[in-house]
């Protein structure tokens, strides 16, 4: 998905208040909740979001969507990751 594609998308879904986010490789922060829902295209490396059962893997032109009050964690690839993200309260 392109960037155009993406952000076209968001905003027809409710989605609002977009940002670029970097990652750096092999980050390892504590689980945790956010109480807005985000969706998010990776534009470089990979990531992953780590929820406390299982992993889910995104590649470069793959996109996301994270609920509110969903515990996880972000975690980036060895290269790192940049994320177009965008919040819906």
């Amino acid at each position: 998905m392109t960037e155009a594609e993406f952000r076209a998308q968001a905003i027809a879904n409710g989605f609002s208040e977009f940002q670029v986010k970097h990652y750096v490789s092999d980050l390892d922060g504590p689980l945790h909740t956010h109480d807005f829902a985000v969706t998010l295209l990776v534009t470089e490396g990979e990531f992953a979001l780590q929820f406390e059962d299982r992993k889910a893997i995104y590649q470069t032109g793959e996109c996301c969507n994270l609920a509110a009050n969903v515990m996880h964690a972000e975690r980036a690839g060895p290269k790192g990751a940049v994320v177009l993200l965008a919040k819906k309260e």
